[in-house]
């Protein structure tokens, strides 16, 4: 009950219901404008941020490759370099005569590490370089840094299982390796290895192993790591992870990157949401993805949001605040004006508003004292104008249609008499003319059918044949059950003729009009289609739109589409009408009426009217 009472108030008065509505439009446009502010913000930082880290994340993957590249020029030195295979193959082969199996192992060693002392003096990213014949002895061995425990051929057992194929492709893979600097006794390096294969034979004699400290990579990453950064995480040219780098003090977020492209976002697991870029080092194949935190700038943006909702609800109770105070004073004239309006739907007509100021209230009142004192006299003239008004317009109508088409018909028989001189068919032509007249001068409420419409219609074609002789073609075809369908007179004649005055205009030959009636459910469709010049779009909006017969300088128009259209607007109403289609050469008009009887009018002034015309 509590609640009926309070809707009930509510409901009962105007002050109340102004604060609700402007305190709901208030409080929404609050939330609009702060959502719009926040989605602006996120999407803008977002979109200036994605781009700054994108450039870091492709400068960061280019220092990287340009490492990775001076690691492929090192091994195509020792791969290229035929005295390596030359070396290394006769590791194996039996001592000349007098030659001790060491000292041969010795002399071709050293003649190795002479040949590789560039490469160690200009590597100093190399921890150590081995080359391993294929029963993993290791020929030449290199240590940067003494702490390095590698016992052969296992370590080497364990590089050829990360190798993917048998090409002479340089595979990086990251292993932990026993280093004695470190407390765990354990360490995780960079292992670059390629197979030796003989430039001739193409046959692989060896393999060359190189352990890199991480730092090798690690340092081209730190710009990367600045900031809320969920990881870096650089992947080979086989999309296995070669390296990695994590915030500290969290665990780390790897991404479903393959499939992406460029910039993307994704949501970890605790809700927060991250972008990610994806940079690729094209000539090896390296992908390096990396991200970075959206939690700030989201939190930063749902300050505005906050803030914009905080003002609404201040505006609301400011806005309640002058609503109540002022509303006393202002709306007391109006709820007069409520009391008046009252007595007046009760049928007192002679109830007065007292004028009690000069602004829009006080015209409102004198208004209604007017609107009271007329009223009756206004419902009279309302009434009895609208009763004639539809005959009188109907009438109008009929009337305009005579003086343009005799004028026409006549001009038809006048250039017949002037050219040809076929005395027969000019009486012909007269004939026609005369039943046209006769059916056209008859009263507007005399009863007509399709069939009459189309007799008439046959009688102008006759006429224009006679003017357009063998360059006109016309086809009329109706269902045999439609033709006692009722319909207004000279409906069909003023569409007709607009094709030969408007569509034919320009047109010297195959002239071809087409009629055609049938029917469609309860709806009878005639349509006139020719092959004519046609309408533009704007011609056919501007009267489908337009149901005046005047003009846009008030001039009465000849026989047209808008009187047609008007004509049906007055008879039948909606849906009945006049479509207007443009084709591909031509126009086609379709008139869509109801099937049924006609009813004359009622009343004697039409008749008497059209009679006396």
């Amino acid at each position: 009950m509590k609640h009926r009472h309070v809707l009930q108030y509510i409901n009962q008065h105007f002050k109340v219901k102004l604060i609700l509505i402007l305190s709901v439009i208030i409080i929404v446009c609050s939330m609009v404008t702060g959502y719009v502010s926040y989605r602006i913000y996120l999407n803008l930082f977002e979109s200036e941020i994605s781009k700054q880290y994108l450039n870091t994340s492709e400068q960061t993957i280019e220092q990287i490759g340009f490492k990775i590249q001076d690691m492929y020029r090192i091994t195509d030195f020792i791969f290229f370099h035929p005295l390596v295979e030359q070396i290394v193959q006769n590791m194996h082969a039996e001592p000349a005569e007098g030659e001790s199996t060491e000292y041969r192992s010795f002399i071709l060693e050293r003649d190795l590490a002479d040949i590789l002392l560039p490469v160690k003096n200009e590597t100093p990213q190399i921890r150590a370089l081995y080359i391993v014949d294929l029963q993993g002895t290791n020929n030449y061995f290199s240590h940067m840094s003494p702490s390095l425990q590698i016992e052969f051929p296992e370590f080497y057992n364990r590089v050829k299982g990360g190798l993917k194929s048998e090409s002479a492709e340089l595979v990086w893979q990251r292993m932990l390796i026993q280093d004695s600097s470190d407390p765990s006794g354990e360490k995780s390096h960079l292992v670059a290895a390629r197979l030796l294969k003989s430039t001739k034979q193409q046959t692989v004699y060896g393999m060359i192993i190189m352990i890199i400290d991480e730092s090798f990579l690690a340092t081209p990453l730190e710009s990367l790591m600045a900031g809320r950064t969920t990881g870096a995480y650089l992947y080979d040219q086989y999309n296995r992870i070669l390296y990695s780098r994590e915030p500290e003090g969290s665990i780390g977020f790897v991404p479903d990157w393959e499939k992406k492209k460029g910039i993307f976002t994704q949501r970890t697991e605790d809700g927060n949401d991250y972008l990610f870029v994806k940079s690729v080092f094209e000539p090896r194949s390296f992908t390096l993805v990396s991200g970075i935190s959206l939690v700030d700038i989201e939190a930063k943006g749902r300050r505005v949001y906050q803030v914009a909702l905080i003002s609404g609800l201040v505006s609301v109770m400011l806005m309640a605040v002058c609503v109540s105070f002022f509303s006393g004073r202002l709306l007391q004239p109006l709820q007069g004006l409520v009391a008046a309006m009252q007595q007046l739907r009760k049928g007192n007509l002679r109830v007065k508003i007292a004028k009690t100021s000069n602004d829009e209230f006080a015209f409102l009142a004198e208004s209604f004292n007017t609107m009271a004192a007329d009223i009756q006299s206004l419902i009279q003239e309302v009434y009895v104008s609208k009763l004639s008004e539809k005959e009188a317009e109907l009438k109008a109508l009929q009337a305009q249609l005579n003086p343009h088409f005799l004028h026409n018909a006549l001009n038809s028989i006048y250039w017949k008499i002037m050219l040809l001189y076929e005395d027969e068919e000019t009486a012909s032509l007269v004939t026609s003319l005369s039943e046209l007249l006769r059916y056209s001068l008859a009263p507007v409420s005399t009863p007509s059918t399709l069939q009459d419409e189309l007799a008439q219609i046959r009688n102008y074609i006759t006429i224009q044949e006679a003017r357009h002789g063998e360059d006109l073609h016309v086809s009329i075809e109706a269902e045999e059950e439609l033709k006692g369908c009722g319909m207004q007179r000279l409906l069909l004649q003023p569409l007709v003729e607009n094709v030969f005055v408007h569509a034919f205009r320009d047109q010297t030959s195959n002239k071809r009009l087409s009629i055609r009636a049938f029917r469609q459910h309860t709806e009878m469709h005639i349509e006139i289609e020719d092959n004519g010049c046609g309408m533009d779009a704007d011609t056919i909006r501007h009267i489908m739109k337009d149901r005046s017969v005047h003009d846009q300088h008030g001039e009465r128009e000849s026989l047209g589409v808008r009187n047609v259209t008007r004509r049906i607007y007055l008879v039948h109403g909606e849906p009945y009408r006049l479509d207007i289609q443009r084709l591909q050469q031509g126009t086609m008009m379709r008139l869509i009426l109801p099937c049924e009887a006609y009813q004359p009018m009622k009343g004697g002034a039409a008749d008497e009217s059209a009679a006396s015309g």
